[in-house]
């Protein structure tokens, strides 16, 4: 993980989509986020240590993809790839794939138990959350973005780096219809890989597309207390360049999964 120096930033765009506005200036403290997303080698370490069943395992499959677009797929889970193939153990850098936010959280609650930090994520009949805990969880909206734009105050940049995007993201012009081994294309100023492309990330918030409209000047926004869908940040293998830009934002329930979504981790110092 990378520790990124906080500081007050401009998120969302003025032209971009309605959700991303307004432009307004944020408050961030520093951070640490994981250098990749997370890879099926670590997810797999998870799920080997804690006897741990995703929703995909516990449900209906996954949605994968071929010739005919996206379809859910039964017994398709973490352990296979977009088009429901299962990974060899050559290809345990590529990053883990068809996990549901809630996946995503218990991960991070395991990697928080392991160090002995304390957990963010508390699940019941309601998931409830305790960011003031040190232990690791998704990154915020606003931090992702803020990774993105290589801690920059004003972004520069469309994309997370200051290359062109097939420099920097594995996306629909150069993916060749599937992701990636993870941390194979350029860094962006910070040193984070595949913010742009590779896999859809999730974050920690609710989303709301009027939030942005309320948290002018926020400290450390992180989404709205409750919700339905749950935030995604990032484009993937098989997005245009307007979906891998830094400000586009995306939603989903939060026990979707399919062959275009992962994760990667943060946590507080």
């Amino acid at each position: 993980m990378l520790r990124v120096k906080g500081g007050p930033f401009m998120l969302g765009d003025s032209i971009g989509d309605a959700d991303e506005r307004p432009l307004h200036q944020v408050l961030l403290s520093d951070f640490y986020l994981s250098k990749t997303e997370t890879t099926l080698a670590q997810f797999r370490e998870f799920v080997v240590a804690t006897g741990y069943r995703t929703d995909a395992e516990l449900g209906e499959g996954s949605y994968v993809w071929d010739s005919l677009g996206w379809h859910k797929s039964d017994g398709v889970d973490w352990r296979h790839n977009e088009r429901g193939r299962l990974r060899s153990p050559e290809e345990k850098h590529y990053p883990v794939q068809h996990v549901s936010w809630y996946d995503a959280a218990h991960y991070c609650n395991w990697l928080s138990e392991r160090a002995g930090y304390g957990k963010v994520y508390h699940f019941g009949q309601d998931t409830l959350h305790d960011l003031s805990a040190n232990g690791y969880r998704l990154p915020t909206e606003a931090e992702w973005e803020y990774a993105a734009a290589g801690g920059k105050t004003n972004k520069e940049g469309k994309y997370a780096g200051d290359e062109p995007l097939h420099a920097l993201a594995w996306y629909s012009g150069n993916a060749m219809k599937h992701p990636h081994p993870v941390g194979t294309k350029q860094a962006n100023a910070l040193g984070f890989h595949d913010l742009s492309g590779n896999v859809w990330e999730w974050c920690h918030d609710w989303y709301d597309k009027g939030y942005y409209a309320r948290t002018r000047d926020a400290q450390d926004p992180a989404g709205p207390e409750k919700g339905d869908l749950r935030c995604l940040r990032g484009g993937a293998w098989n997005n245009s360049g307007k979906h891998c830009r830094i400000a586009n934002r995306s939603s989903r329930y939060p026990d979707f999964r399919d062959g275009s979504v992962g994760f990667r981790v943060a946590r507080r110092p």
